[in-house]
């Protein structure tokens, strides 16, 4: 004897409920939905991962200024102040002829002078921090 399994036919099919079809429009309704919230969960990650990664909550550092020292054409100078827990700060200084000067790095408040190499002058000054 040969018995023949039938799906979604015949007998079995008057006997298995099935939910009602959704119509087109709310199928699409329900995929734009749920593409909307993926992506604005990807952006609200996104945007949340800087403030976590940015800044240990144990550094900070007030205010730094750098300059040239009045009266001199070679020496820079650098200040920082309100430095706290393991952040560090640095003068950096771009000279004349292509060479760049570094103080050494201070953990905490401070000041510290730079002299660019004879002949050259300053060209620019700049505080590096690290947090």
């Amino acid at each position: 004897m040969i018995t023949q399994h039938s799906r979604g036919t015949g007998d079995n099919a008057a006997n298995t409920p099935q939910a009602p079809a959704l119509p087109k429009a709310a199928k699409t309704a329900r995929s734009r939905r749920r593409t909307t919230l993926i992506g604005l969960l990807a952006a609200a990650a996104a945007l949340a991962m800087p403030l976590v990664v940015s800044q240990p909550a144990s550094a900070s550092v007030g205010a730094c200024y750098s300059g040239i020292d009045s009266g001199t054409t070679n020496w820079a100078w650098g200040s920082c102040t309100g430095v706290s827990g393991s952040s560090h700060w640095r003068l950096h200084v771009s000279c004349t002829l292509g060479n760049t000067q570094y103080s050494s790095w201070f953990y905490g408040n401070g000041r510290t002078d730079v002299q660019c190499p004879w002949p050259s002058n300053v060209r620019s000054t700049q505080i590096d921090i690290i947090y």
